[in-house]
């Protein structure tokens, strides 16, 4: 009898192993005609290691590269860096629909929202629910507000940024952006901003929360079964409350107040995004974890966007003389003191210059998988019904077939010089960095190109700008977002008829 107990425990141990080994390999046996990274093949560890070392963005387009434009990633996980592929896996009629990978996203494990809903039709109820929202439908205000941010944004950088040819006031455009972006966002949602811009800070360490939020985040969309216990209810007293005074409990309460105020006896009715969520017919859970994604998702992305449009403009000669010369030339006979937006989209170079900087660096890099239940053939491969296909972002705007031999250089002037064939396809694929023409677009992209048009053309207008550092610029870490740190710039005043 004493020899049982440890026989009966060895014997579990061997079993379990066998069964171990034996899942494993009829995982890696199901997807080994696809090459990637040996390791891929058998354990998570490959994509968690690079996910943790905040560069995967670019070590995935490394791998297409090397193994070519599909690549195995993960036991059960595929990579594409083929436009027309994406753009296919991508479309409405394809059968695809989200991963479980978007459950690591969800700040609230008891509900989903526009961000990660996996059924294809709840995520359509959701959009069709809050695309006049998105759409500034009935919100006749809402391109002032956005002026009034931008202008407030240009009087911080007069304010406490100006340098001369006595003194240099550093700007880190890590900072300033996402202070100018989240202003706009509030002020767009809520009737009124955070107040970033007048405070030069961040108020209460919300930003830098959030921030600490992406790589659990990004390591949690990993691990599927990890997820489910980390968002199980064991759990739930450990998450982020609207209670709380700081970090990200601190946005989730003032989401919650604002919402609040439209639901009760007194309540308030506005003609703003959120009005809009609240008469769309969700619940009121529904409407809070929908203002907070419409808040952090605008942001974040379109900050990014300004920071690498900023870097690529000041560290090329001839795309920012081009460029300030079409500002230049219009200034004098558009709107001011900001220009309206459809002024905006009439500048050729000004929008090719927006195109290029968010090819060169999308603002959403992550892998955001796509799922069938049917088998599939991607790039002349049998993908197996239940594969989890994500995208190489960085690898498809590099794409050579597509955006030609110097497809790794910032030049602007490639959207106005390409024959219309080639343009179409450009446009395409350029589009993918918002999921365009797809059921998952990103319900923010129109306010994200009106912002990228106002604040580039008066920033360039009133400023000139140059790096600090030109060795080393910035530095940054990658969690399906981008973190830019140390972005300091050194901004001096021009003048020009009709900067002011």
């Amino acid at each position: 009898m004493a020899l049982l107990i440890p026989i009966l425990a060895a014997a579990c141990i061997a079993a379990y192993t066998l069964y171990f080994l034996a899942n494993r390999f009829v995982a890696w046996k199901r997807l080994r005609h696809i090459s990637g990274p040996a390791e891929a093949a058998w354990s998570q560890s490959w994509l968690v290691r690079h996910q943790l070392g905040g560069d995967m963005c670019f070590d995935l387009e490394a791998v297409c590269n090397k193994y070519g434009p599909l690549a195995r990633v993960g036991p059960n996980f595929l990579v594409c860096s083929e436009p027309s592929e994406i753009r296919r896996v991508w479309s409405v009629h394809s059968g695809y629909q989200r991963a479980d990978w978007y459950k690591g996203y969800r700040i609230d494990p008891s509900s989903d929202s526009v961000l990660t809903a996996i059924e294809n039709k709840e995520h359509h109820r959701l959009r069709t629910q809050l695309l006049p929202g998105y759409m500034g439908r009935g919100q006749g205000g809402q391109e002032k507000l956005l002026d009034e941010q931008v202008l407030k944004f240009i009087k911080l950088v007069e304010r406490a940024y100006l340098s001369d040819n006595v003194a240099t006031r550093e700007m880190d455009m890590g900072d300033v952006f996402v202070y100018l972006t989240q202003d706009i966002t509030s002020a767009i949602e809520f009737g009124e901003p955070f107040g970033y811009l007048d405070s030069n800070a961040d108020t209460n360490g919300i930003i830098k929360a959030l921030d600490s939020m992406k790589l659990p985040c990004a390591v949690l969309a990993l691990l599927p079964s990890v997820t489910a216990v980390a968002q199980s209810t064991v759990f739930t007293p450990f998450l982020p409350k609207p209670t709380d005074p700081t970090g990200v409990g601190r946005m989730l309460g003032i989401v919650k107040a604002h919402v609040d105020k439209r639901y009760g006896e007194k309540k308030q009715k506005r003609t703003d995004v959120l009005q809009s969520f609240v008469d769309s017919g969700l619940s009121q859970k529904e409407v809070e974890a929908e203002a907070l994604v419409h808040l952090l998702g605008g942001s974040d992305t379109t900050a990014t966007a300004l920071r690498i449009a900023v870097f690529h403009i000041s560290s090329n000669p001839r795309a920012y003389r081009r460029l300030q010369a079409e500002i230049d030339s219009a200034a004098s006979s558009v709107t001011r003191p900001i220009i309206a937006d459809a002024e905006a989209k009439k500048l050729p170079y000004l929008q090719a210059t927006i195109k290029e900087a968010l090819r060169m660096w999308p603002p959403i890099s992550g892998l955001m998988p796509k799922v069938s239940a049917r088998d599939d053939v991607i790039c002349g491969k049998a993908v197996p019904a239940g594969t989890m296909v994500g995208w190489c972002a960085f690898g498809a705007m590099k794409n050579k077939g597509v955006f030609g031999e110097n497809a790794d250089d910032f030049e602007p002037a490639r959207w106005l010089e390409a024959e219309p064939e080639k343009l179409k396809e450009m446009e395409a694929t350029q589009a993918l960095v918002f999921v365009a023409g797809t059921r998952w677009e990103c319900l923010g992209k129109k306010l994200a190109y009106s912002e990228l048009g106002k604040v580039l053309f008066e920033f360039f207008l009133r400023f000139d700008v140059s790096m600090i550092n030109p060795a080393k610029p910035f530095s940054w870490s990658n969690q399906g977002f981008t973190t830019h740190q140390n972005m300091k710039a050194k901004v001096t005043k021009r003048d020009v008829a009709g900067s002011n």
